[in-house]
């Protein structure tokens, strides 16, 4: 980051530089994040109560729900530090914000003079943004309508994913006093529905899905193109108020495509079995036509 001690308009330029490219690095960043999420959501599919993985730990090891326990709990863990995380890059776009408006300001002040700016006068950039930082987050840490990591989405749809249903959701300014457990009950699991795994525009399973950040939506990216080329802009999900759906709207859905995988590594396990069902069944027709003298 550039700091004082270039003529003003090149501190300036540099930060601004650097705040742009800052800011449009967050979707990316945040990207990463849903990726992570989306594979940590996997896992807790596997080892909620009802799950195949568990009933057979329960059969073989009498210490099962201890381990399985521990897992749960460090993948709850995960969950809210994603939903850190994303706060953290909210915090840290916000403050490039800030600065970068402070920086135009100033570079327009000074065209508008015709100044150049001496060396003593070139702001220190890169302390502006921590100090920015740091007041975002103080100011959101201490509003008390923000939502805490154990409440933030990334955290509870992880505990849906564990077979949790949330009843009732704790209030921060309700939380003084003795601490209260989350009022939950086990959902039963259900697989895959294979018409969820299928888009909704060509029918067919996913290969590149995306999501509808504005409807929660999701498409595979060919047939949202195949839709867009045809110049239809509406959701194709009935009843869905999205009357402009563009390719800005959308991005990477991951939980999906790992969903979709595992419904093919599924079909794949079956297939195998059956193939050595059909082997063993031939085997022993065969071994009945011999008659042992």
């Amino acid at each position: 980051m550039a700091r004082g001690r270039n003529n003003h308009h090149g501190a300036g330029g540099g930060a601004l530089l650097a705040c742009n490219r800052a800011i449009d690095r967050a979707d990316e960043q945040k990207g990463s994040v849903k990726k992570l999420q989306a594979r940590v959501k996997m896992i807790a599919s596997a080892i909620r109560p009802d799950s195949d993985i568990a009933n057979v730990l329960h059969e073989s090891d009498p210490n099962a729900d201890d381990f399985l326990l521990s897992c749960r709990n460090r993948i709850k863990a995960i969950a809210e530090g994603n939903a850190k995380r994303m706060y953290e890059i909210d915090n840290f776009t916000d403050a490039m914000k800030e600065v970068r408006t402070d920086v135009e300001r100033r570079q327009n002040e000074n065209q508008g003079s015709g100044e150049e700016g001496g060396d003593e006068d070139a702001p220190d950039y890169e302390r502006a943004i921590h100090e920015a930082v740091e007041t975002i987050r103080q100011h959101r840490e201490n509003d008390q309508s923000r939502v805490e990591p154990v409440d933030h989405e990334l955290a509870v749809e992880l505990r849906k994913e564990l077979g949790e249903k949330i009843q009732k959701k704790r209030s921060r300014t309700s939380r003084g006093g003795d601490d209260e457990e989350d009022d939950l009950e086990i959902v039963q699991g259900q697989n895959d529905d294979i018409h969820t795994l299928k888009c909704p525009i060509t029918g067919m399973l996913f290969k590149n899905p995306v999501k509808n950040k504005v409807c929660g939506h999701v498409y595979d990216m060919a047939g949202l193109e195949q839709m867009v080329r045809t110049g239809k802009t509406n959701c194709p999900i009935p009843g869905c108020g999205n009357k402009g759906v563009t390719f800005s709207q959308v991005e990477e859905d991951e939980e999906m495509k790992l969903k979709v995988k595992r419904h093919l590594a599924r079909e794949e396990a079956e297939k195998r079995k059956r193939d050595l069902e059909e082997e063993d069944d031939d085997d022993d027709q065969e071994g009945a036509g011999f008659t042992i003298l």
